[in-house]
């Protein structure tokens, strides 16, 4: 039986959510409902309850000692790209069986595409490439493969930060996208596949490249704190 989520409950996992995917709260960070129940302003139940959630997302990690932003390792990465690979692969398959979406579909997936390549700054060019992404998932119509989707996609969005300091990475993303863009459009199933395919294996090569060497740490860290201010300003203009 599905937990009934409340008004608070759904306010603190949109602040908690926030704090994670612009690393304000950066990965093996410690959480205290305590605190937070106190910078929302309200009783510790609706942020326990909200931890519990993001929990089920796969971004906060509770034990026994207390809970913490799940960390980012490279083990971890490299578990969900594989998932991720596997479940996107199929629904580009299972898109093209039931011949290649609908019209309404295709303008859909257009018009996120479009603002993708219009995207100014890494903030919306994830966005975007999020809601890319997941609207090729939308496309196949299968909803199991998109509950795995979904299950995943949190801390798919919060991987991709990785990225943002590899300077060449989003100019290449952007000619990946427009190669899948065009495959599914052309309903050509082994271009759709192959380009899917390099794409988000390049991904994981990115991943493992920012993870492995300790050189980019101090970017990364850099890169974040820009990126909080950033979101943070969006978020309270």
């Amino acid at each position: 039986m599905a937990r009934r989520k409340g008004p608070q409950a759904k306010q603190a996992y949109s602040y908690i959510k926030s704090k994670i995917l612009s690393f304000e709260l950066p990965p093996g960070a410690a959480i205290s409902d305590n605190a937070l129940a106190q910078e929302l302003n309200m009783s510790r139940s609706p942020v326990r309850e909200a931890i519990f959630m993001l929990s089920n997302d796969g971004l906060i990690d509770s034990t026994d000692m207390g809970a913490q932003v799940s960390p980012m390792t490279l083990t971890d990465i490299l578990e969900i790209c594989q998932v991720r690979k596997a479940v996107e692969v199929a629904a580009v398959n299972i898109l093209l069986d039931n011949g290649g979406g609908t019209p309404q579909q295709k303008n859909n997936l257009t018009r996120i595409f479009k603002e993708l390549q219009n995207a100014t700054d890494a903030i919306q060019n994830y966005h975007y490439d999020d809601l890319f992404h997941g609207e090729i998932m939308a496309m196949a119509n299968n909803s199991r493969l998109t509950h795995i989707s979904n299950q995943m996609r949190l801390q798919i969005y919060r991987a991709r930060w990785l990225s943002v300091v590899l300077p060449n990475r989003i100019a290449e993303a952007a000619q990946e996208h427009e190669s899948i863009y065009q495959a599914l459009m052309d309903d050509d199933r082994q271009a759709s596949v192959q380009s899917l395919t390099l794409h988000l294996d390049r991904s994981e090569q990115n991943f493992k490249k920012v993870l492995s060497d300790p050189r980019y740490n101090p970017q990364f860290n850099l890169a974040m704190a820009h990126i909080t201010t950033t979101y943070h300003q969006r978020q309270n203009p």
